[in-house]
């Protein structure tokens, strides 16, 4: 699982850290602990396969499928659209570009 995450093509290796995972999850006390057993794991599991999607370095032929490059990434590569949207409440700040950071993106 996420078996190239530290590996030296990637731009995050080392940036996602299991101990941090459990820091980030000790967080949301609900998060993994409400429900049924089965229930629990599919949400760890769902989250773990939407947030390696989007932090994703694979290409179609990549070695061992594209999939399993998860966690390559720690913000959007390439050219990013700017996410932010201003209203009068909330104006977008001078110079600045919105777009996903870490494994939860705003894409």
């Amino acid at each position: 699982m996420l078996k190239h995450r530290n590996d030296g093509n990637c731009p995050a290796k080392g940036f996602y850290t299991y101990e941090a995972f459990i820091t980030a999850a000790n967080s949301f006390r609900a998060f993994g602990t409400t429900g049924d057993n089965d229930t629990r794991k599919r949400e760890i599991a769902t989250f773990l396969a939407q947030t390696s999607h989007e932090t994703a370095g694979g290409w179609a032929s990549a070695p061992d499928g594209p999939y399993s490059w998860g966690y390559c990434f720690k913000q959007e590569h390439g050219n990013p659209m700017d996410y932010c949207v201003a209203s009068p409440r909330w104006p977008c700040a001078l110079g600045k570009k919105y777009f996903g950071r870490g494994p939860i993106r705003i894409s």
